[in-house]
């Protein structure tokens, strides 16, 4: 009993230090809420499903609501690097999530890794066989979008995957209530989006056990 309910306030704690987070700066955090186990695990499904040892990217992990999931489907010759470029989501992630028995044996050995920048400077290319990503991608402009998915283009290996979320009915609905220049601009991101998904997706699921519902989309660039 005791510990469910640790789990509870722990799950509690995490939403609203989300929540604060999102009030201060919305366009950087994305959503109001963690994404709940359902999205990360259909986030994550093309992995799980990986023959043999995979290195994973994860990119915009926030407080780690994918990152745990993650930490649970980690193989033992499996390599993960999570990225966040944000410093308090970055603490969560450093001293709650990953000090817990799922990745301290990982962290250990040096097959967990967690990048304090921004993924526009990872280096090397061709490094990864997944890319996971929790970035906010409708709230950037479209340069900063079309250099996100060049540097994830050149991450991946060739046949690797790179897999996101993203709210239903967000982009539309961004569009409608929007005016002048940030009509504009929804306008390009979301083209942009749906050329890659046009051109890229294989697979999609849409997690209605999430709030707000969202999609998980997995695209193969070299398809």
């Amino acid at each position: 009993m005791s510990s469910k309910r640790n789990g509870i306030r722990a799950e509690v704690g995490e939403r609203w230090r989300f929540l604060r987070r999102y009030v201060r700066n919305p366009n950087l955090v994305g959503a109001i809420a963690p994404s709940s186990k359902a999205l990360a695990a259909a986030v994550c499904e093309p992995f799980r499903l990986a023959k043999g040892a995979s290195t994973v990217l994860e990119v915009g992990a926030g407080t780690g609501a994918v990152t745990r999931h993650l930490g649970r489907i980690l193989r033992e010759a499996d390599r993960l690097d999570i990225c966040e470029i944000q410093p308090e989501f970055a603490d969560i992630l450093e001293h709650e999530v990953l000090c817990s028995p799922d990745f301290i044996p990982a962290v250990q050995r040096g097959r967990v890794r967690l990048l304090r920048q921004a993924v526009q400077t990872l280096p090397g290319e061709n490094r990864y066989d997944f890319v996971i990503s929790g970035l906010p991608l409708s709230a950037f402009e479209l340069v900063e979008l079309e250099e996100v998915f060049s540097v994830i283009r050149r991450c991946l290996k060739p046949d690797g995957v790179f897999s996101y979320f993203e709210y239903v009915g967000l982009r539309k609905t961004s569009r409608v209530l929007s005016f002048g220049r940030r009509r504009a601009r929804m306008r390009d991101v979301s083209r942009y989006l749906n050329q890659n998904i046009r051109a890229h997706e294989f697979d999609r699921h849409t997690v209605l056990g999430n709030f707000p519902p969202a999609h998980a989309r997995h695209l193969r660039f070299s398809a």
